[in-house]
């Protein structure tokens, strides 16, 4: 492979584009098994999280297993539309292998947020779905976008009209995600809770090792 190519593979988004495709082909399997139980009972046999199992210290597989799993075609075109336009934003920052650990750490995290909301509420009931990795996503944007912005001001730079509309809409953008959650009951807000500030805290802690190139955001 000539020194071009091996470039243009390490730009490339891979990483991203290969959980997409993972997350596609399990909600196909899932598709290819529909007949094999109900929904519930199927998902659970797939590896839905369930509060109460991991609160008796079983089944924390699950932590990882639900995040790829989806309740229909509807979820998983969702979370993969947002997951498609800022992960690949995030990789080209983070590095492939650090965004791939990345996002299970922020799947896991959104998912330990609903773990704990449930034995809070008592409010018990099956969890899939990429959503806290997908906010994990969102997450990152925002430490970067703030992070850049904080540079501009420490710096005596002003922000140019390109970076505020940035922040404005990575703000609108952020606002609504959470608002269409709070405003469906079937969404598990605490997961998108959970899995936004998990991103964000563990981008702050990984800060050295992420760049500042907004280019595909401004």
């Amino acid at each position: 492979m000539d020194r071009k190519r091996l470039e243009g593979l390490r730009q490339a988004a891979w990483m991203n584009y290969l959980l997409i495709a993972v997350n596609v082909l399990v909600f196909a399997a899932e598709m290819a098994g529909a007949g094999r139980g109900r929904g519930l009972e199927r998902m659970y046999r797939a590896g839905a999280l369930y509060a109460p199992l991991l609160l008796k210290g079983q089944g924390f597989y699950r932590l990882v297993t639900s995040i790829f799993l989806h309740a229909d075609a509807g979820h998983l075109f969702n979370n993969m539309i947002v997951q498609f336009a800022g992960g690949e934003i995030v990789e080209k920052n983070m590095g492939h292998i650090r965004y791939g650990i990345f996002y299970l750490l922020c799947g896991i995290g959104g998912n330990l947020a609903s773990v704990l909301y449930d034995f809070l509420t008592r409010e018990y009931g099956y969890s899939v779905g990429a959503s806290g990795a997908v906010f994990g996503i969102i997450g990152a944007l925002l430490f970067m976008i703030l992070r850049e912005a904080d540079q501009m001001r420490s710096n005596s730079w002003k922000m140019d009209r390109r970076m505020k509309s940035l922040l404005i809409r990575a703000g609108i953008m952020t606002a609504y995600l959470l608002y269409s959650g709070w405003t469906n009951p079937l969404v598990n807000q605490a997961a998108h809770v959970g899995g936004l500030i998990f991103g964000f805290v563990l981008s702050m802690i990984m800060a050295p090792h992420i760049r500042s190139d907004l280019s595909g955001l401004l």
